[in-house]
């Protein structure tokens, strides 16, 4: 199945999202801006790009999770049921009334061994705490592998929604694929640039000119941030169970003006004036008339596709950086003999 992932949300994550320990998110996460919830998440980034981009090894991310397991006290007459002996109480008043309809409940709830046994390590010295399992709407957190089934109820899996953990093993929070690749190219992106345009000729005598219908040369002077140096970015990122690989490219460098454009290869956007060098490997552009100062636009587009362990797949939103100089341009008026 393809999905496109939305340009807007790519673009908000850096600025958008407050960061929330998941072994402390007893209030719940963090609200973004725009309504949403993002959890921070470790991610461990690899492929043939990261450590050109300076993206390699393990960073925290800012990543809208699908379950994560939170601190939870039910009100239940001041009893902490975060605790080991706190739950074994909760527990213990709460299962023999789940009846009826509602004994489904007990499928959610870990089996009365599990339960002793926390209860008893804490009271060997073991810390242990008890945490209650939340996800977004429509996430199967059994199908994603985030907790085991209680059982089956009326067809349908019944994940159970409470574990302990001792102190520094809570799991990190599940990240489905589509969401990661929506974080790792936002972050892919923050390493890349809007072009510096090199040009040739420019006459010092005339403030740096070009010569009119005189085939002017452009470049890309800084290719190694504003095409990831061969225009394609291959990253994968690992957050929890989930893994994305992500593939991105970019489109021809375009050159254009009011004098006339051309669209060129990465090769040739790098492709610097030097003597010698045939017109046929390079950017260029002639300029008819004189002026004070052509604009000439340098325009990249980046795009791309992802996919996720899960067997998901999706496409980039494009990404555009652009940069404007003014070409001033003269006439050469050549002697008579």
């Amino acid at each position: 199945m393809m999905r496109t992932i939305a340009t807007a949300a790519v673009l908000g994550l850096a600025s958008a999202f407050a960061f929330v320990n998941p072994a402390n998110a007893a209030g719940g996460l963090e609200q973004s801006g725009d309504g949403g919830y993002k959890i921070g998440v470790h991610v461990t980034i690899s492929g043939a790009d990261a450590g050109r981009l300076g993206k390699g090894g393990g960073t925290t991310m800012s990543v809208q999770p699908s379950c994560w397991w939170r601190k939870y006290n039910p009100d239940i007459g001041g009893n902490d049921a975060t605790t080991p002996e706190g739950f074994q109480k909760f527990y213990d008043e709460s299962i023999p009334y789940l009846s009826g309809h509602a004994a489904v409940g007990r499928l959610s709830m870990p089996d009365y061994n599990e339960v002793k046994r926390v209860t008893d390590a804490a009271k060997n010295g073991e810390h242990y705490t008890w945490y209650q399992l939340q996800c977004r709407d429509g996430v199967d957190p059994v199908k994603a592998g985030f907790t085991k089934s209680g059982g089956t109820y009326m067809g349908q899996q019944i994940g159970i929604d409470w574990a302990a953990f001792p102190d520094g093993q809570v799991p990190e929070p599940y990240v489905a694929p589509e969401d990661l690749a929506v974080a790792l190219w936002d972050y892919a992106q923050q390493g890349l640039t809007n072009p510096v345009i090199g040009r040739n000729p420019k006459l010092a005598a005339n403030g740096g000119a070009a010569v009119v219908n005189l085939p002017t040369w452009f470049w890309v002077t800084n290719p190694a941030t504003s095409l990831a140096d061969d225009g394609k970015i291959d990253l994968v990122a690992t957050a929890g169970n989930s893994t994305v690989t992500l593939s991105a490219a970019s489109s021809d460098v375009s050159f254009t003006s009011a004098a006339g454009e051309t669209s060129c290869s990465v090769a040739q956007a790098k492709q610097a004036y030097s003597a010698g060098k045939s017109d046929a490997d390079a950017c260029k552009i002639s300029f008819e008339s004189a002026s004070a100062g052509w604009p000439v636009t340098a325009s990249i587009s980046w795009g791309g596709t992802w996919t996720g362990n899960d067997g998901t797949e999706g496409v980039l939103p494009q990404v555009f950086h652009s940069t404007t100089v003014n070409v001033p341009v003269v006439e050469i008026q050549v002697p008579n003999r």
